[in-house]
């Protein structure tokens, strides 16, 4: 199942009319765009925004979009989601939902490119601690010897670290990355883990300032540490 523009449109829609629903946005500039422990930008500045959904039900709706730079035709990413998010109780969350990864220009035969895929992801969270995962459901590149392939499997385990002055965050994460190729001949070892740390600073009206920290394995492609700055503002 992958999720499309008039699927969107249309849930936005039947969405409208139920009670106690909010719609909100989002406007982010960050020196670079990482994902997983790999830039997106090909170390680049990046542009980005969203424009979120949700109902009190739990159900929420959006589309997130940013600039990109692999080297090929492609020049953005568009992500639709959508899925369900609420407390269990005792201080612990769940989130599940479908995630499209959409590249404009890029995905699907007729463009010349494969980049295309779809998520099955979950998340549970306890207190300042919040474990995710996410599976490969769909995928436009179909060579079985590659990476992002259907069956592919993403692990993320998160903290948000107190910090006794008011305004400011520290989360510290690590993610490991598990290629269903992985291991096979053509490609070698192609799985990796990847780590790294954020210290925010809400700024009010004026949004929220970040300074970041990025590593990964080699096999990532790059096992430098990395550092990149953002703001976001929510409306």
């Amino acid at each position: 199942m992958k999720l499309s523009r008039t699927a969107l449109a249309s849930a936005l829609v039947v969405a409208s009319g139920l009670a106690q629903a909010e719609l909100g946005a989002s406007l982010g500039v960050a020196s670079n765009y990482y994902f997983r422990g790999v830039t997106q930008t090909n170390d680049a500045a990046a542009v980005a925004g969203s424009v979120d959904y949700s109902h009190d039900s739990g159900f929420y709706l959006g589309t997130w979009m940013s600039n990109v730079d692999f080297g090929g035709k492609e020049d953005m990413e568009v992500d639709l989601y959508a899925g369900f998010a609420g407390d269990i109780g005792s201080g612990a969350g769940y989130d599940i939902g479908l995630i499209q990864y959409w590249y404009p220009g890029a995905g699907g035969d007729a463009q010349g490119g494969e980049l295309d895929y779809t998520e099955l992801a979950g998340s549970l969270s306890f207190g300042p601690m919040t474990a995710s995962i996410a599976y490969t459901i769909d995928s436009e590149y179909d060579d079985d010897d590659a990476p992002f392939i259907e069956g592919d499997m993403y692990y993320g385990l998160s903290a948000d670290l107190p910090v006794d002055v008011e305004g400011f965050g520290l989360g510290v994460f690590v993610g490991y990355y598990d290629f269903d190729a992985d291991g096979d001949a053509a490609v070698g070892d192609i799985s990796y883990t990847h780590w790294g740390a954020s210290f925010s600073k809400d700024a009010g009206d004026f949004g929220a300032f970040s300074v970041n920290y990025e590593e990964a394995e080699e096999e990532a492609g790059d096992d430098n540490p990395n550092f990149w700055v953002g703001w976001t503002k929510d409306f």
